[in-house]
């Protein structure tokens, strides 16, 4: 892949925002706070791209949002929380083997998966 203008960008600004996600719509804003050359469209581009190239990772969450984190290579799950939409980032060993066995139990050969929880946060459960 090319290191074009956009992909640079968008790869320094994950890397520079390690552990966060950011929806396209987010990520576009944050980008153009100083400047404003940077076209959704272009973005989209860049992020499907880097996407590919397993250099971001997409997560879907199941009320039709679509946020980007970078791909470091470590497999994790998430925390979502309904009221604020803050996102947690966890690994449990037995989580991970639970659905190995469920996949071998079924004779189920996995290629991605993805652990979504949702609830409400601490700090959303006080107010």
């Amino acid at each position: 892949m090319r290191p074009t203008f956009p992909r640079v960008l968008v790869l320094e600004f994950f890397q520079q925002h390690a552990h966060e996600h950011f929806s396209a719509e987010q990520l576009y804003k944050r980008l153009n706070e100083n400047m404003r050359n940077l076209s959704l469209g272009t973005l989209y581009r860049a992020l499907g791209l880097l996407v590919d190239a397993k250099l971001l990772s997409s997560v879907a969450f199941g009320d039709g949002r679509l946020v980007y984190e970078l791909n470091d290579g470590t497999r994790h799950d998430h925390l979502v929380c309904t009221a604020c939409g803050c996102i947690h980032e966890f690994f449990d060993a037995e989580i991970e083997a639970r659905q190995t066995a469920v996949a071998d139990n079924f004779e189920f050969d996995v290629s991605e998966r993805q652990l979504v929880v949702f609830g409400l946060c601490a700090e959303c459960r006080k107010g």
